[in-house]
């Protein structure tokens, strides 16, 4: 003991001890390289607003502010106007206003001084809950690897929400079932500290209810957690218990949804006329004549938003695949304790709260699935599926309460595999989302068609909805293995390859194509064998020097959003690649050629 602690508390808060300096220390304005995009950008404008203006208005000075730090301007910035003809920003600011205080006092080092709070809190959480029932040093690997074997921590860098609904969730989980856990273990002796006392009353049950009010303020779907709170209840009698619960949480929630509603006139901070700015033409009050209407921006509006995004239940059931096992978001790869602990709990003992635990989360996930179906992992911008900081924890209070040290191991070998570079590098893969995703193992796993429009690859805007000189029909590549267009021919029609590699594609139509065909230009290698791959079939032909070729295809696998929408898988690999500046005396062309190629398609007829 050490201070009163044990030694593995203590580690505890030399990992918080560590998080704060670097957090004080640290210039985030250089990591970032004076640039923030869309969420980060929107957080960080409305926390200072908050921090120094007291409002939730988007004003000149806010603008001022903000270039002063990050000259590049607030590229992807959501604002709605509000009431009177104000602008505000347009996303929840329950985040905000408890990072407000930090970031007063420290500038943008704030909100990482906010999150090792929150650290501390949640590790200590976690230890406690399966202190009860392993030994200390087994609960504190497992509370280690559930944060830092995942891309959860990496999210502790970001000044978004997501660290800090991680943080919601799992401390409303921890408030509940501690008292459930500590009653089945008769071993841990009484009162393990000042707490203990509140954590096993009612009292801990009605705080999680308040917390759970701000949880649904900054993610709608969070409303799951409540579900398993309040039936437990139910279940139990308690009937008064479960009504002033539910009492406390419309009351938590209602403060903040009138109080946005007070401020902006809407009680919907992403409804009514609401858009994002990316600063082509400017930034609202830049300028005198750039206003809210006349500024730039893209229609980012909740209304009508059901309508917009109706997809028929085979979308669904898909990603429900997706969601696990998905190249770009699926938890199996990058929340693997998630998986580990849900595959556990089927062959332990189980409570009926494990089963309430298990019924919340999947209800969660279908919410986020249902409700987004086209962006349920947070955007194209995210690192993995950040929505799922929001169910993580269900996991971590998912299995029974006795674990093993070779779940650790299991946990920290898939960690090594799949997102040990993302561990190693988190803000260069928080800036460049898609970078991990172009090798193996992430190659050869399926990719979420249903997320084409928030790929991680789309943030190249080489690489993205790139024309092909038909109308409705657009290419999004999914590695570095083609040549951005150059030439005034390539900018119209046709792309090259990268030299010897294979490149890999979806083709995008808004109509079934009955026939395509490729149009194939070599490079000036002899003999080349060019490959083509296309939905579920594939074919080869040999070219000899700058020859053209023609590949046809009758489509035989077709990923259908809708109607109108339809996703073709797409590769194509030249045998040699050719540098003509290195092989000729005449060459002017450096890049490293693969073939190039043109696309040609007869569309089919669109079903009633």
């Amino acid at each position: 003991m050490i201070f009163g602690m044990s030694k593995y508390k203590l580690i505890i808060v030399f990992i918080f001890f560590f998080a704060l300096a670097s957090s004080i220390f640290v210039n985030i304005h250089s990591l970032q390289k004076h640039f923030l995009f869309s969420d980060e950008s929107t957080y960080y404008m409305m926390t200072q607003s908050i921090a120094h203006d007291g409002d939730l208005q988007y004003t000149k000075k806010d603008l001022i502010r903000y270039c002063k730090k990050f000259p590049s301007g607030p590229l992807g910035l959501f604002l709605k106007k509000g009431k009177q003809g104000k602008i505000y920003f347009a996303k929840s600011a329950g985040y905000s206003i408890f990072a407000a205080p930090f970031v007063r006092l420290l500038g943008a080092n704030g909100f990482l001084v906010f999150h090792s709070l929150l650290l501390l809190l949640l590790l200590s959480m976690g230890h406690s809950y399966y202190s009860l029932s392993n030994p200390e040093n087994l609960s504190l690997a497992f509370i280690f690897t559930f944060v830092f074997a995942s891309v959860a921590v990496v999210y502790f860098l970001w000044m978004t929400p997501d660290f800090f609904n991680l943080f919601l969730a799992f401390s409303v989980l921890f408030l509940w079932l501690y008292k459930h856990h500590r009653k089945d273990s008769p071993a841990v002796p009484s009162a393990q500290s000042k707490w203990e006392p509140f954590l096993l009353s009612d009292y801990s049950d009605y705080a999680a209810c308040a917390l759970i009010g701000i949880a649904v303020f900054s993610k709608p779907p969070n409303i799951a957690l409540l579900g398993p709170v309040v039936l437990y209840s139910l279940l139990k009698k308690r009937f008064v218990k479960a009504g002033a619960m539910v009492l406390i949480f419309l009351a938590v929630s209602g403060l903040f949804w009138g109080g946005n509603a007070l401020i902006t006139g809407d009680w919907n901070y992403q409804g009514g006329e609401r858009k994002s700015f990316y600063g082509e033409g400017g930034f609202p009050l830049a300028k005198e004549n750039l206003t809210f209407d006349s500024t730039p921006g893209y229609e980012m509006t909740t209304k009508d938003y059901s309508k917009k995004h109706f997809y028929p239940p085979k979308v669904f059931i898909t990603n429900i695949f997706y969601y696990f096992f998905g190249r770009y978001a699926g938890i199996t790869w990058y929340f693997f304790p998630a998986f580990l602990a849900l595959m556990m709990f089927f062959i332990q003992r189980k409570h009926v709260f494990n089963w309430l635990v298990l019924a919340a989360l999947l209800g969660e996930i279908l919410i986020w699935i249902i409700l987004m179906p086209d962006n349920y992992a947070g955007g194209g911008g995210a690192l993995a599926n950040r929505y799922f900081l929001n169910i993580y924890p269900f996991f971590f209070f998912l299995p029974g309460y006795k674990r093993q040290f070779k779940e650790i191991g299991v946990s920290w070998i898939f960690a090594s595999v799949f997102i040990g570079q993302i561990l190693i590098s988190p803000l260069q893969h928080s800036h460049f989302p898609a970078t991990h995703v172009k090798k193996l193992p992430f190659k050869i796993l399926p990719i979420e068609m249903t997320l084409i429009n928030n790929f991680p690859t789309n943030t190249n805007p080489y690489a993205h909805r790139q024309p092909v000189g038909i109308k409705d029909t657009f290419l999004y590549f999914l590695d570095d293995n083609f040549l951005p267009r150059k030439s005034p021919v390539e900018k119209t029609k046709g792309f090259y390859t990268r030299g010897s590699k294979k490149s890999e594609m979806v083709l995008k139509t808004f109509y079934p194509i009955q026939e395509i065909s490729f149009h194939l230009r070599n490079n000036p290698r002899y003999s080349n064998r060019i490959t083509v791959w296309f939905a579920g079939e594939s074919k080869s032909i040999t070219l000899t020097k700058l020859q053209t070729g023609i590949l046809t295809f009758t489509p035989k696998k077709v990923f259908k959003m809708n109607k109108w929408i339809h996703l073709y898988k797409l590769s194509i690999k030249a045998q040699k690649g050719s540098i003509p500046y290195l092989e000729r005396e005449d060459a002017k062309e450096r890049r490293y050629l693969g073939v190039y190629f043109e696309v040609e398609t007869t569309k089919g007829e669109v079903p009633e």
